[in-house]
């Protein structure tokens, strides 16, 4: 019995393996560093005699400097692409070593400020940066691109006279997912107004002002809507398949240069295989 106890004891202790010598991460001191002054100065200790013993005020310390708070120094780099409110490609600038490591350097915005570097990046002539601007922004390609392919249908009163203005388009954008602001919106010179079946299923085109630097033309069809049922105007095909016929003559030009409506394309291309 004793020869049992004594085995189950055995075959509980703690076996001892290289992983558990290991230092427990979290628990390991931060490295944190603080340069302290004696208040009063200990006697000096002579040769050959015994050490004075140091007294209570000896122990009490003045801080001279704590890392922790110390202000964090400014380090140059160069842009990469255009920042926000930091500053155009190829531009150096400063800023503080954290927020520049975690902003700028770790998503691949800029580089620091070496001599390499510099003579690889660095354009120092202000002209010449907005010349190598692209776009204002990164996303500004992507949406010139899906507003060119847009057919924005304008859904106008069969039954009251009109005449389109911005907020017209202004809604339909609206309805059609787009937040676009009425001052960003520029209307054809002639007036368009109705309502006139002559013009139903025509096209114009309106200017969009992408922050306040890039343009681009969006093709606008009108149709005419009527709570009648009896006057509803139908069609067997959907509205990116209709002719594009101009309202006015001399814009036909520009109509036909403007991307065709994504399924349009989708379409052409599955007839064609």
């Amino acid at each position: 019995m004793l020869k049992y106890t004594q085995l189950c004891i055995n075959h509980l202790k703690p076996q001892t393996t290289l992983l558990t010598n290991q230092a427990n991460v979290a628990l390991q001191p931060s490295r944190n560093t603080y340069i302290l002054k004696r208040r009063h100065v200990p006697p000096l200790h002579k040769k050959y005699e015994k050490f004075t013993k140091l007294k209570h005020k000896h122990y009490i310390y003045d801080l001279v400097e704590d890392t922790n708070a110390k202000p964090q120094k400014y380090i140059d780099m160069v842009l990469l692409t255009n920042v926000k409110d930091v500053g155009e490609k190829g531009q150096k600038v400063s800023m503080r070593s954290q927020r520049a490591y975690e902003t700028l350097i770790l998503p691949k915005l800029a580089v620091y400020a070496t001599p390499e570097n510099l003579e690889k990046y660095l354009i120092e002539d202000k002209e010449d940066r907005k010349k190598l601007q692209e776009f204002s922004s990164q996303f500004v390609e992507r949406t010139m691109n899906l507003l060119s392919q847009l057919y924005l249908p304008l859904n106008m009163s069969l039954d009251t006279p009109w005449t389109i203005e911005k907020w017209h388009v202004k809604a339909s954008f609206r309805k059609a997912g787009y937040i676009v602001p009425e001052n960003t919106i520029t209307m054809p010179t002639k007036p368009i107004s109705g309502p006139d079946l002559s013009i139903e299923s025509r096209e114009f085109y309106v200017v969009v002002t992408i922050n306040n630097q890039e343009e681009v033309k969006v093709r606008c069809k009108i149709f005419h809507y009527t709570s009648n049922p009896e006057k509803k105007i139908k069609y067997d095909v959907p509205y990116y398949m209709l002719p594009n016929i101009a309202v006015f003559p001399e814009d036909q030009d520009i109509i036909n240069s403007l991307p065709k409506h994504r399924l349009f394309i989708k379409q052409n291309d599955n007839v064609e295989e």
